[in-house]
């Protein structure tokens, strides 16, 4: 260039590869104003915006390609530049129009057309960005850039075969391409081919070991690879050389998550949180993980500030609901539940949940309809089954609820409270069908029949483990003394114990003898006794009628037992609810123990503890009261009367005088002999 308005020396460093000097020689030869022609002093502008740009001062960079704009207007450098540096700083529309207009002005720049497919890209206008990828390269058909951009739009459409052969070619063009290695590799990993995608990040990562995004992307990749170890060894480099980004922290606590670290993930789902704390699936995981601590207040709160920030997340209604479900709100769990499955309705899980809060809010025919949808959905969900069954046998349908305990079993042979309940329903099909083939006694014996309940696995306060091993020495010896059906289940919750009451019901109406035997929590309020289901949460004592059994309800459930009706309730254990339960009146009265009982009818009731007493699970097997009951029902000839007081007098002696057995309700003159062998 002839430069005669300046000296040659400030030009050469004006167009030198050092920014320092190309700083300096532009200034210079700028200094000299209008003696320059207005074109020279536009390619200086240009120049020294270069070199701005370079050094990271975008603002003094952008003006002087404006002025260079001003100064020459069919100076399409001076276009492209400025468009380069709107796109790196998301301003998308002014790029797309400074591209166009280098374009205008010379249509054969083929970095013109890619960069504006880039901005095209960047704004969700993909074919058309494919479009000007397309001329860059028919332009330019030896730029890498322009390949690896097309590759970027075809993966945005999905289409991702054909964008790995975009990257191929960028690659075959420059094997050194981190960028088209990197988005091949994702694409590789889009289809599932985690191997090919390691391999490609492995090669990006080679030639850039600094590239946080690599590591990062390769974690990804070995996790759903299967290897949680090598995910978190990269997360660890991603986050060494960019401790800022949000996203690497989620994908650690992810990782942390599936590993069974639960410390480590809600360690880093907060600090993905505190970079970024419009990160809705970081609220919605950590909730997860509060939720599986039973600590769903906190869990609530997570997937309620999810929904806040994307409120068409399905998942964080259906977590909430299912949280609201745990803690015992059924109403809000059907509505989380029902929002979520308007987002989304083809979750079988979410179907299970809801029919869940129907059966406990006793909306039976919603209840079922949901379970028949979850069903539909996914014909192995063992627990659809096994709910469905429990609406059935709650509706009187015995054989279409056997069908589906039995599919239930079947699908998870280890499912306990499927066994439970198929065996329960079972026992009450078979005393059916011997009632109606056989009078009610044979031979002089009497019909009598019992149902034992022993909850020991509480969810929400201290387990007992002598309830259920208590329970299980009762049943055997019913068993032993010759009673005709024994019932015995386990772990209850206060769905499963109204079941299992309604079905003794049968029982006990055309038996001569019908007992029923509980152990587990019990608790007093205001006088009225109930026995606590192992689901309970008992947070007021306003729950108490909703969440907990009445004694009346053992009592009405043996009331057309034609000659001996007794209730044994070795429930005056120390009740680790009160502790936690607010109180709503200050003047309600909450007993210690349990309250005295009025029967009636030749109706007996016994507890393990008398009234205001709390009974002892001892330091053996069994507390010292089922010792003693057992010891006492299984020798031979003892009537009724005489059986408990025997048990009083052990049971005193056992304890130290520090719990006595009592028994409530008188009987008439006839005798009642326990075991008459």
């Amino acid at each position: 260039m002839s430069c005669p308005a300046a000296a040659q020396s400030e030009w050469a460093n004006c167009s030198s590869g050092d920014t320092a000097r190309i700083i300096q020689g532009c200034t210079a030869i700028l200094s000299a104003g209008p003696k320059i022609p207005a074109n020279q002093r536009a390619v200086a502008y240009v120049n020294r915006g270069i070199a701005f740009y370079d050094r990271g001062e975008l603002g003094k960079a952008r003006s002087d390609y404006t002025t260079a704009i001003r100064l020459d207007p069919k100076r399409a450098e001076a276009f492209q530049n400025r468009a380069d540096l709107e796109l790196r700083v998301g301003e998308i529309d002014a790029a797309i129009a400074d591209y166009t207009q280098v374009i205008t002005l010379d249509p054969k720049i083929a970095s013109a057309y890619n960069g504006r497919g880039n901005a095209l890209r960047e704004k969700g206008q993909i074919d058309s960005a494919i479009a000007d990828y397309n001329e860059a390269i028919r332009l330019d058909p030896k730029t890498p850039f322009a390949y690896n951009g097309r590759g970027n739009a075809l993966r945005d459409k999905g289409l991702i075969d054909d964008a790995i052969k975009s990257y191929n070619e960028a690659i075959a063009l420059d094997p050194k391409y981190t960028t088209a290695l990197i988005g091949r590799a994702n694409a590789f990993s889009d289809k599932g081919q985690w191997e090919n995608a390691i391999k490609d990040y492995d090669a990006a990562i080679a030639l850039d070991p600094k590239d946080a995004t690599a590591y990062n992307n390769r974690g990804t990749a070995h996790q759903n690879h299967g290897n949680l170890e090598r995910a978190v060894a990269d997360y660890n480099s991603a986050l060494t050389l960019d401790g800022s980004r949000a996203a690497f922290y989620f994908n650690r606590a992810l990782a942390y998550h599936l590993k069974g670290d639960p410390d480590r993930a809600l360690a880093d789902y907060t600090a993905t949180i505190q970079r970024d704390p419009s990160y809705a699936y970081a609220y919605h995981n950590r909730g997860l993980l509060f939720h599986a601590q039973g600590d769903f207040d906190r869990a609530i709160a997570d997937y309620t500030k999810a929904m806040q920030i994307n409120a068409q997340y399905a998942q964080s209604y259906v977590s909430r609901g299912t949280a609201y479900l745990r803690k015992g709100d059924f109403r809000k769990a059907v509505e989380d539940l029902r929002q979520g499955l308007r987002l989304d309705d083809g979750q079988p899980a979410a179907r299970i949940a809801l029919g869940d809060a129907f059966t406990r809010l006793r909306m039976y025919d919603d209840a079922r309809a949901e379970l028949d949808r979850a069903i539909a959905l996914d014909s192995a969900a063992s627990e659809a089954f096994l709910l469905r069954g429990r609406v059935l046998e709650a509706q009187g349908r015995f054989d279409q609820a056997l069908k589906d305990y039995e599919a239930a079993l079947a699908l998870d042979p280890q499912l306990n409270s499927a066994k439970q309940a198929l065996t329960a329903l079972q026992t009450i099909k078979r005393a059916e069908v011997a009632r109606l083939e056989k009078p009610a006694t044979t031979g002089g014996r009497l019909n009598r029949v019992a149902l034992v309940i022993g909850n020991g696995d509480y969810e929400n306060v201290v387990r007992l483990p002598n309830a259920k091993r208590d329970a299980t020495a009762l049943t055997k010896a019913f068993q032993q003394i010759g009673f005709r059906q024994v019932i015995e289940v386990s772990d209850q919750t206060r769905e499963g114990m109204l079941s299992a009451l309604r079905r003794f019901r049968e029982l006990a109406d055309s038996a001569e003898w019908a007992v029923i035997y509980y152990a587990g929590h019990g608790i007093e309020i205001e006088g009225v006794n109930y026995v606590i289901p192992v689901d309970a949460k008992l947070a007021t004592d306003r729950d108490v009628p909703d969440e907990a059994v009445a004694l009346s309800r053992m009592l009405d459930t043996v009331d057309h037992t034609k000659q001996l009706k007794l209730i044994i309730l070795d429930a005056c254990r120390d009740n680790p609810f009160l502790s936690k339960m607010k109180v709503a009146y200050a003047s309600r009265s909450i007993g210690r123990g349990l309250a005295r009982v009025e029967p009636d009818g030749s109706t007996l009731v016994a507890y393990a503890a008398k009234h205001g007493q709390v009974a002892l699970d001892g330091t053996g097997e069994h507390s010292p009261f089922v010792t003693a009951l057992v010891a006492r029902m299984l020798t031979p000839g003892l009537e009724i009367r005489k059986v408990f007081g025997l048990v009083r007098d052990d049971v005193l002696a056992a304890t130290k005088r520090q719990q006595e057995p009592f028994i409530y309700g008188t009987l008439g003159g006839d005798d009642f002999i326990v075991n008459p062998k």
